[in-house]
């Protein structure tokens, strides 16, 4: 049986940790992890977008917002031209350090998630 209970309690520490995230680094949910994926080493748009479970308009959004900050850069691949590749710039490699280091903590609910992936 679902507990509905349980599952509101989930979205509301869920949508405080992410205002957490926001006030302590200025990056949303969908822009920590498109920091996070990049730094695993995942470059291509469309793996970006299967990764982050994103649509393609909306990975776009999001890359815009991150290049006007500086935190990505958008390249041609130099195997394919017909390519792009996503690269985190120096000041976004500073963000993924700060905020992996930071003293953000995973609230009680959701911590049985941090072993599984790591900002």
């Amino acid at each position: 049986m679902i507990d509905l209970c349980a599952i509101r309690k989930l979205q509301i520490t869920l949508r405080q940790f992410e205002e957490e995230l926001k006030n302590e680094t200025g990056l949303s949910f969908n822009d920590a992890m498109l920091l996070c994926a990049v730094n695993k080493g995942i470059y291509e748009p469309s793996a970006l977008a299967k990764e982050l479970e994103l649509s393609p308009s909306r990975l776009t959004r999001v890359l815009d917002s991150m290049e006007n900050r500086d935190l990505i850069q958008r390249e041609l691949s130099s195997s394919d031209r017909r390519s792009m590749k996503v690269t985190l710039s120096k000041k976004g490699r500073k963000m993924v350090e700060d905020y992996s280091c930071s003293g953000i903590s995973i609230p009680a609910d959701l911590a049985f998630t941090q072993n599984k992936t790591n900002l």
